[in-house]
């Protein structure tokens, strides 16, 4: 039997151990972690001059998104580039939203490709505004002289939209200035055919490292999610030592300003976030 002082002196010798092996472990950790992320800094080669920073549906942290005012917002923030969500209407008009439905983002319900241009647009989408066109938010953007990053969204649910996307850049004389992005690789090939001189990105999501090899529709960009970039930065080299650029987005964590800057510590050649102030801001700290 223990007397209670044994007891206690027993309990303590296991809590010094077990706090020192624990000591240990997060050393191991944090030297791994230096070894692996230092390794690629060492060998990641030369990172751009400038990059962009990249408003995603417009100032979507601070106006409703994909709106008119969120991508005035952004332009007056010092946003380089607009990102925005390309669908089509009922009538075949292109406009500018995320979600397939309008439930979200505005006051109605229903799903984009059931309602028309004058449906949509009597919607309240936040604070007054409405879904814009395409066309207007090509017009705003002309006006300002920012190049653009339409997401071809959704493609199959919309027969004909990747040539109404093509004919309204070209009606803008904007192709030079518009990077068409979209997570669907048939999509991407379909815009090379129609229009192979238009500048393309791949788009990736969760779980997808590897960056090398051939890209739908010839992509001479890939936007790789943010969070895969952090675990593995070394598929920025990838497509880098390939000529591609890398423009990298968020699933979370964009609040976080040290996040930015390692992004583009690593080399991407531009972020793409909610409030592209903090873009330019980890920019301007480095």
């Amino acid at each position: 039997m223990y007397s209670g002082r044994e007891r206690r002196q027993r309990d303590g010798n296991w809590f010094t151990r077990g706090l020192g092996c624990l000591t240990q472990f997060i050393a191991l950790a944090f030297i791994l972690l230096l070894l692996y992320y230092g390794s690629y800094l060492l060998v990641r080669g030369p990172i751009p001059a400038r990059p962009v920073a990249i408003a995603h549906r417009g100032d979507s942290a601070h106006a409703p998104e994909n709106t008119l005012a969120a991508f005035q917002h952004a332009i007056d923030a010092g946003a380089d580039w607009l990102e925005m969500d390309v669908q089509m209407s009922d009538d075949g008009h292109l406009v500018v939203i995320h979600d397939t439905t309008v439930d979200r983002t505005t006051n109605g319900s229903g799903r984009v490709a059931d309602l028309t241009l004058a449906q949509l647009q009597a919607l309240d989408a936040g604070n007054g505004e409405q879904i814009p066109s395409f066309a207007q938010v090509l017009a705003l953007a002309s006006a300002a002289g920012i190049p653009i990053m339409p997401e071809a969204k959704s493609p199959q649910l919309y027969p004909g939209l990747e040539m109404k996307i093509v004919e309204a850049l070209a009606a803008a004389q904007y192709a030079e200035k518009a990077v068409v992005q979209s997570f669907d690789a048939a999509s991407l090939a379909r815009l090379y055919e129609i229009a192979p001189e238009q500048s393309l990105c791949a788009l990736y999501g969760l779980g997808h490292f590897d960056l090398t090899g051939p890209q739908p529709g010839n992509a001479t960009a890939v936007c790789p999610m943010a969070e895969m970039v952090l675990l593995y930065p070394w598929m920025l080299r990838q497509a880098h030592r390939e000529g591609r650029a890398v423009y990298v987005w968020f699933g979370a964590l964009e609040e976080y300003p040290w996040v930015i800057r390692l992004l583009l510590e690593f080399g991407a050649d531009g972020v793409i976030a909610d409030d592209a102030r903090l873009v330019v801001a980890a920019w301007q700290s480095r």
